[in-house]
């Protein structure tokens, strides 16, 4: 067997596992901004704000 093809195989073998992990870290993180960014547009747009809630208060001791 020959030791220089075993030790290009296995280096090989390692860089493809680390490019494939880099890669779906990137597509993982793509996602999150994406749902974030979509939460924070739907909670901009379809809140409604009542203005007169909290304006006055019934307090009797």
């Amino acid at each position: 067997m020959d030791i220089g093809a075993m030790s290009m195989g296995m280096h090989q073998a390692s860089l493809q596992n680390a490019i494939s992990i880099s890669v779906m870290k990137i597509a993982m993180n793509s996602g999150v901004e994406a749902a974030t960014t979509q939460i924070t547009d739907m909670m901009n747009a379809n809140m409604a704000v009542d203005t007169s809630k909290g304006t006055n208060i019934d307090a009797r001791v």
